[in-house]
């Protein structure tokens, strides 16, 4: 029912119409508007598993220091450790062998997805960026409940956050470190999976642009950050994407406008970690390459760890974890989680403490 009385039929160039027909248009006009947004490509949280089959995945130790259990998270650095390769001898290894311990360790994992699904990825956090800087001046108390459902404040923009100078350099110097490994044999990615959102399309480019490898990024939605509330992790519409970054090749049926963040539901723990798991599954399902770059975020390489078994690994910002990983097939869709409550605490009318 509507909130106020229509008493009269209107009039539009001095001809009546019903005002039956007026509601019958507006009905007809409401129900295209919700088919083309059920049509796009949306995947709501939880969401129907995509296929009739799911991956059970398996972590493939002994490759990357990240993986060990004796490798402390909070002092380790890829940079100085050649990504985390570990110098190693391999069953493939023959006296005709290159001395390259990265040509060697690609000799082997090749052999290997000869029989099995595996696939080295390397997941790459974002830069430093914006919302990272206004995390750290208001503290994460008063961010959770408050600045974080802000488009900005105290002249910091956060909303689709890109990154800081700092986030730049840090981004930078990932690569400098694959210029320094291209010519020791270091595997060049079968494939560059980007997140939608501005920070890590900008990370990705700054890391691989000017290498000497075949870099074209490929966008996927399922691989952004938590959905919901915070506005940095709120993409912006394809338009402005394809526009401001023409070189970026996008999913089919990527929706113009972002489908998936909610402006009062923060994505909980269990269904993030289901997010994560039906993007692997895809990408384990459909691509072919075994040696696949992933730039992404905290929280969804965090989940991306916890599906395929890896222990805990924290990543400061622009920092990578290589891991090899293998798949079996499982026959039978992925258990959906049900709908949670919102994750994090409530939010505040105002800054706390003012």
């Amino acid at each position: 029912m509507l909130p106020f009385p229509i008493t009269y039929a209107p009039r539009v160039c001095s001809v009546n119409i019903p005002v039956s027909i007026i509601f019958l248009s507006i009905a007809l006009i409401l129900i295209s508007y919700f088919n083309m947004a059920n049509n796009s490509h949306s995947v709501p949280v939880p969401a129907e598993p995509p296929s009739d089959f799911h991956f059970k995945y398996t972590v493939l130790k002994g490759y990357f220091m990240q993986s060990e259990d004796s490798t402390d998270d909070t002092t380790f650095d890829f940079k100085k450790s050649n990504f985390g390769l570990i110098n190693r001898t391999y069953p493939t290894d023959t006296p005709s062998s290159s001395s390259h311990q990265w040509k060697r360790f690609e000799t082997h994992i090749r052999s290997l997805a000869k029989d099995d699904n595996i696939k080295v990825l390397w997941l790459g956090r974002h830069g430093q960026g914006w919302h990272n800087v206004a995390e750290s001046k208001y503290g994460t108390k008063a961010w959770d409940c408050y600045y974080s459902a802000l488009n900005g404040a105290d002249n910091i923009t956060w909303s689709d956050a890109h990154l800081t100078p700092t986030g730049s350099s840090q981004a930078l110097a990932v690569h400098d470190l694959w210029a320094q490994q291209l010519p020791n044999g270091i595997p060049m990615p079968d494939k560059f999976i980007v997140s939608p959102l501005t920070r890590t399309i900008e990370t990705a480019d700054l890391t691989f642009q000017g290498l000497s490898l075949p870099y074209q990024p490929y966008i996927k939605e399922l691989v952004r950050e938590v959905l919901g509330i915070h506005t940095c992790d709120r993409r912006s519409t394809l338009t402005h994407l394809t526009s401001t970054y023409p070189h970026l090749t996008f999913e089919p049926n990527f929706s113009d406008p972002d489908l998936l963040w909610e402006t009062n539901y923060r994505e909980p723990l269990d269904a993030r970690k289901y997010r994560l798991a039906t993007f692997l599954d895809d990408v384990f399902a459909h691509e072919s390459g075994v040696f696949v770059s992933m730039t992404s975020h905290s929280g969804a390489i965090a989940s991306m760890l916890d599906v395929v078994g890896h222990r805990e690994f924290q990543l400061e910002t622009g920092g990578v974890i290589c891991v090899v990983v293998r798949a079996e097939r499982v026959e039978g869709k992925r258990e959906v989680p049900e709908r949670g409550p919102s994750d994090g605490p409530e939010m505040c009318d105002g800054p706390p403490g003012v």
